[in-house]
């Protein structure tokens, strides 16, 4: 019975360690709408100079630690949408980019760290503040 009750306190104390408060829940939950609406973010500019969407998602755990830092998750996860827009006014990199860029997931890093890479068509920022 012991055994029990210690792993449920653990698996509690985890759990809440992880847990946003309500604040960062609306701050995550502001950062995601500003990557979906148009006339705050890069979605219009990309679809007008690509040809289509690229939705960009991003990590709940960039909340804390973006928040600590008074930084701006959503600003940071959109910079590879705004890059790959301006590049797709060149007809050669607009061709790669339609048939190689689906969807832009940001991932949350170690401190400084910003490095790109692809699963399939996803590209995949990794990040850090």
């Amino acid at each position: 019975m012991k055994k029990h009750l210690v792993a449920l306190v653990i698996f509690a104390i985890a759990g809440s360690a992880q847990a946003l408060t309500l604040k960062e829940k609306k701050q995550f939950a502001d950062w995601q709408a500003y990557l979906k609406d148009g006339s705050q973010s890069y979605v219009k500019t990309v679809k007008e100079k690509c040809g289509f969407e690229i939705p960009v998602t991003l990590d709940e755990k960039f909340t804390t630690p973006f928040m600590e830092k008074n930084a701006n998750a959503a600003s940071y996860c959109d910079t590879p949408r705004s890059t790959l827009s301006s590049m797709c006014g060149d007809a050669t990199a607009k061709n790669e980019i339609t048939k190689k860029v689906k969807k832009i997931t940001c991932k949350l890093g170690k401190p400084d760290e910003a490095t790109f890479k692809f699963s399939g068509t996803e590209l995949v920022f990794t990040v850090g503040v």
